[in-house]
């Protein structure tokens, strides 16, 4: 499963938001593509993504990869894989732990 992240345009610089995710990465390159538009102002605002589209509220990744160090597009696995990562979490902390 990926996850597109960005940067609201309502927020902080720093904060970046989960917008959509899906199957595959093409997925979401293909959505940030269909949104892209021509720079355009809104007010106060510089836009980049389709008015009225998902994407409108949000600044698009710097360097086109990421913002400040979070990547755009983010792997985030399986249902399995978070299960597994639980697991080895809940035994790393329980194993700690001295049993009578």
């Amino acid at each position: 499963m990926f996850v597109l992240q960005l940067n609201p345009m309502t927020s902080n610089a720093e904060n970046v938001v989960p917008v959509v995710r899906a199957e595959t990465r093409e997925a979401i390159e293909a959505l940030l593509n269909s949104e892209t538009v021509e720079p355009y102002t809104d007010g106060q605002w510089r836009k980049v993504f389709r008015q009225g589209g998902m994407l409108e509220w949000y600044n698009p990744p710097m360097g086109g990869e990421s913002w400040i160090g979070v990547p755009a597009i983010a792997d985030i696995g399986t249902a399995d894989d978070w299960a597994r990562l639980a697991r080895e979490e809940y035994e790393r902390v329980v194993s700690t732990i001295p049993q009578v």
